[in-house]
């Protein structure tokens, strides 16, 4: 059987396991909060571009209704449209790539939450052993110390 020593020792580094992959589990958590305040901005963003150009559209067409374009400001006009229609699909990309980056790190996260509640559950059962072990001890010495107060009592003697 484990000596006390040793149950000691592996107790200590149970507790700094645990600790270690408490601090693992703390830094996934932040980097997933991180990312998802990230995937806010960036939708965020997206809808601020959607509408900016709706309106931008509307007031185009609002403008153009009286007037026809000239080549110049339609030439103009369709670089705006390719122009937006580009920086939208830019952020639906980058809206797509957070949010696998944010999967995976979610993923990560919960492995490692798995891995602190295992190492926890193994920490506890190892101080519970100790408490065990200890009480046991403290069991013993009295029953111990009970027999040997009965043998040193007087009139313990021979009584016929």
């Amino acid at each position: 059987m484990t000596s006390s020593h040793q149950l000691e020792r592996l107790i200590r580094l149970r507790r700094q396991r645990t600790r270690l992959a408490e601090e693992a589990l703390a830094a996934g958590q932040r980097h997933c909060h991180d990312l998802a305040a990230q995937r806010q901005r960036l939708e965020a963003s997206l809808i601020e571009h959607q509408r900016t150009s709706t309106q931008r559209e509307q007031t185009h067409f609002e403008a153009g209704q009286h007037q026809p374009l000239d080549a110049n400001a339609l030439a103009e006009w369709q670089q705006t449209l390719a122009d937006d229609a580009e920086r939208r699909e830019s952020l639906i990309r980058q809206r797509r790539t957070q949010a696998q980056t944010l999967r995976a790190a979610e993923q990560e996260r919960d492995g490692l939450a798995a891995d602190w509640a295992r190492r926890r559950r193994a920490k506890q059962a190892l101080e519970r052993l100790g408490d065990d072990r200890h009480h046991a001890r403290i069991v013993d010495a009295e029953r111990l110390a009970e027999l040997e107060m009965e043998e040193m009592s007087p009139g313990r003697g021979d009584r016929r």
